[in-house]
Parts: C-alpha cells; structure tokens; sequence
C-alpha cells in the first residue's frame, strides 16, 4: 500500500455488498492524503469494512482517478490538498455529486461549520477511531445507516436446530449479528443456536434469522442467511467486539486501540 512521488498506487477489494464493477467500471473509495502513514492506514481500515480503495497522494493524481472510473466517495486530508481537491471536484460537473470528507489531525472550527453548511458530506479526526470512520462511512455511502460495525471475516461456525446440526462459515459479523454461509439456511423468523469459533474459543449464542439469499439472486450473492442474537452473555458480546476492533487494528493500529469505546 502506499506509494511516493508520482506513483499511483490502488488496491483492489470486493465489498460485502457491491461487486467493483458494476456496468463495466470500477466503483470505489479514493483516499488523498501526501502523508503515506496517514493514508495507509485509513485505506487499510476502509479495506476491512469491506470496500474498495484506490489512494494518491495528491489532488491532480485524485482527478486522474475519478476521470478514469467513478468513486462513491473521496476521503481527503485537510489543508491545501483538500481545499485543491474540494475546488476541482467542484468546477467539475462530472464530480459535483461525490461526497466528501475531509481528514485532520486537529479541532478546527472553521472545518465543522462549513460541515453543517454541507460543504463537506463528512469530517474526521486523527488518529482515527474505527466507530467514527464507519458512521461516516455509513452516512455518505451506504443506502442505510447502520449504527454497528460489521466486517468480514471466515469464522467456522455450526448451527443447531430440531432439524439437527449445520456446518458453515460466518462470512459477515457485527456485535449484534452475522451472515451465516450454507447451503441449507433456514426460514425467515426461525431461531436456531450458532456456535462461531474463535480460535481456541467458541461462543455459543441463540440467534433469529432475518433473511435469506439464495444463488438464484445472482451471480455476486452469497448463499446463506443474515441472523441477529436474540441472547448472548455480555461475556461474549464483549468478546466480539473486542475481536472485531483487533482486525481492524491489526498492523495498523496500536493493540486494542479505542476497544473499550462506544
């Protein structure tokens, strides 16, 4: 990740809800930030929310970008690239539309008023909390706001019912709730225990199913089905989200970092 001088550097990533094309182009995330560090780190945080990022270091390389493929979000350092980024996205009828957020490493009032103006779609502040990037991130891009973090991941995890016990994977997990991964996913309403390994620990919570998706939606549809808990021990909530916040973290941010915030 990252890059100097005149390099373009992009990662690629599917997301848990899109694929990255989508009618023949490229949809994404663009981070502009001359800080690699900085831009590293939240590229490989939106890369573990699930979606696809393309970062540069500089507001003409950002136009390049958007001239080649639309982004469905730009996320900008504050200061001069911003402002330069800001100015040419709107002098541009093609970019006028992409939400912005602006990224700064201090309190600026002059910022958070010209945010209530709706200047800016989003602001955030270094060093970044995993909950504020994901309510932003929810807000300017997603259809539907959700409040709690979910990421994916490939847990092992088995399902038992009165209809027995069924192998799969928990592809998707919040605090709150998973996608559970099979072939044989119950009916709607339905609640049924799950079991999700978590190395050398299992947490066995009951959950209600609250949809299903079958091959049949298409060719990027995972089959399975989306659970919510219905009754979990506080023990093994907090379980989660602490596991939730080291993947975010892992290598990027300090062990733990804002794990113990709401």
């Amino acid at each position: 990740m990252g890059g100097s001088g005149n390099d373009l550097t992009i990662e690629w990533r599917m997301t848990m809800s899109e694929p990255a094309l989508v009618s023949g182009q490229m949809r994404y995330i663009l981070v502009v930030d001359t800080d690699w560090n900085e831009r590293f780190t939240l590229s490989m945080l939106l890369q573990r929310f699930g979606y696809t990022i393309a970062n540069t270091n500089s507001a003409s390389e950002g136009v390049e970008f958007l001239c080649v493929a639309p982004a469905v979000a730009v996320f900008a350092e504050a200061g001069e690239v911003g402002e330069d980024l800001a100015a040419r996205l709107k002098a541009d009828t093609r970019f006028q539309d992409v939400p912005l957020v602006m990224v700064t490493d201090v309190p600026d009032s002059g910022l958070e008023e010209r945010l209530r103006q709706g200047t800016f779609a989003g602001l955030l502040r270094t060093p970044l909390n995993p909950d504020d990037v994901f309510k932003v991130i929810q807000k300017v891009v997603e259809k539907g706001s959700r409040e709690n973090i979910r990421i994916p991941t490939a847990l092992e995890a088995t399902l038992r019912d009165e209809n027995g016990a069924t192998q799969g994977f928990v592809t998707v997990l919040s605090q709150y709730g998973v996608f559970f991964r099979t072939l044989e996913p119950r009916p709607a309403k339905t609640r049924a225990g799950i079991s999700i390994s978590f190395g050398d620990r299992a947490v066995d919570i009951e959950a209600e199913v609250l949809y299903i998706v079958s091959f049949e939606e298409g060719p990027f549809c995972e089959p399975g089905m989306g659970m919510k808990f219905v009754n979990i021990t506080p023990e093994d909530s907090a379980l989660i989200r602490f596991f939730i916040y080291e993947q975010l973290g892992a290598g990027i941010m300090p062990s733990g970092h804002n794990v113990g915030q709401a």
